[in-house]
């Protein structure tokens, strides 16, 4: 490099490096100062344009720096979208849809591009122009499911819409939606996304959707939540352990993985109790569930299973239980209870000392207005301390 063109290379750095700190303040009269210093670098005729627009409310002088960007740099769709808010704002709709337009010209390929120039033409009614766009959106960019899916619930209310021009055929955006609907207590549209999964026979990790099956159960609707596991289980071969046959209690031996949702177990630590599933000691199979209990009073071990039933229906039910050292006045039991109303249909004996494996068995008969048991490990009473170890392997629910 010679010294003269040396010389022009460190002055411009030095112009630059001055202009910046001038527009870092984005003050007016800095950001000017940096134009003065750098008049051919489009950004910071860019940033003059934002805040003529923003906080001076000036649009003519907006727009005039803002062309300016664009001129500079016309590669930068983000430069021709911020143009178009401000031709949107002084109603030069003609203008405004030529610098959208403009904005997906310069960068084709970009997500958020296409995102936002989505939202001017669903502002103006063009879902001809709107609908591709977002769906081209969310097709490179999911994470952006949230935000777009927000929009267009908004815009539309109109779930089969979306699933059928928005929406790319993938389950996990589905999913996404169906999530953003129960989040919003959208029962029925959520009801049709999950329709729309179920006979598009896309497979997805089950797991994904779990969230639904709670949230039919806050919502009370026993009905949706038994029909719809049992199709997840269509849909998915792994999750055909997870269903109930003449015995009402799934995995019901502790041999599959807990799934903390639907029909399976579900755990939540509970003080005083050391739980969970024993590969060693077994009643069949080869687990049992193990609670150990440290000296402290306890009473809910924690571990709980809704079991969907019949109204006005006998039912009988067991379960093997094995004790080491048990001491305590009250000792473990199972609880059957209305899992909504929380009245209780059932206490088991409880066990105490040490005894090798033994069945419990007891019957209850479900009231009118129960659909929905859950079945519990408690102590009752359980004000008093407890100390010691039980296994319990394989519990029955039938019908009477």
């Amino acid at each position: 490099m010679c010294l003269g063109t040396l010389s022009i290379y460190i002055d411009r750095v030095v112009r630059v490096y001055l202009a910046q700190r001038s527009a870092d303040s984005f003050q007016g009269e800095g950001v000017k100062r940096a134009i003065r210093l750098v008049p051919d670098d489009a950004e910071f005729s860019h940033l003059l344009g934002l805040k003529l627009s923003a906080t001076d409310q000036d649009d003519d002088g907006a727009i005039a720096n803002l062309r300016k960007a664009v001129t500079l740099n016309p590669n930068s769709g983000r430069y021709w979208l911020d143009l178009a808010s401000v031709y949107q704002v002084t109603g030069n709709v003609e203008q405004q849809h030529e610098a959208v337009q403009s904005a997906l010209d310069a960068e084709p390929g970009n997500p958020e591009i296409a995102a936002e120039a989505a939202q001017f033409f669903l502002v103006a009614g063009n879902t001809d122009r709107t609908f591709p766009l977002f769906r081209q959106a969310l097709e490179q960019n999911p994470q952006a499911a949230k935000t777009i899916l927000s929009v267009c619930w908004r815009e539309t209310r109109d779930a089969n819409l979306l699933l059928a021009k928005v929406i790319p055929a993938s389950p996990e955006l589905q999913l996404a939606f169906l999530q953003m609907l129960t989040g919003q207590k959208e029962t029925a549209a959520g009801s049709q996304v999950w329709r729309y999964l179920v006979t598009s026979h896309r497979l997805f990790q089950p797991q994904l959707s779990f969230f639904y099956f709670d949230y039919l159960l806050n919502e009370h609707d026993v009905a949706s939540f038994n029909r719809d596991w049992h199709e997840l289980a269509g849909l998915a071969p792994d999750m055909q352990a997870y269903l109930p046959n003449d015995n009402l209690i799934v995995n019901a031996g502790f041999e599959q993985p807990i799934l903390d949702s639907g029909f399976d177990w579900r755990h939540e630590p509970a003080d005083h109790i050391a739980a969970g599933v024993d590969d060693h000691v077994a009643h069949s199979g080869t687990h049992s569930l193990s609670l150990s209990y440290d000296g402290n009073p306890a009473y809910d071990a924690g571990w709980k299973q809704f079991v969907p039933v019949q109204p006005n229906t006998d039912y009988e039910f067991s379960f093997w239980i094995k004790s080491e050292n048990v001491t305590s006045s009250s000792g473990p039991r199972i609880a059957i209870v209305d899992a909504y109303s929380g009245t209780n249909l059932l206490l088991t004996d409880d066990v105490l000392d040490t005894h090798p494996w033994q069945e419990v068995k007891g019957t209850l008969r479900v009231p009118a207005d129960t659909e929905l048991l859950a079945v519990k490990i408690v102590r009752a009473p359980a004000n008093t301390r407890i100390r010691g170890r039980v296994w319990i392997d394989d519990l029955r629910l039938v019908k009477r």
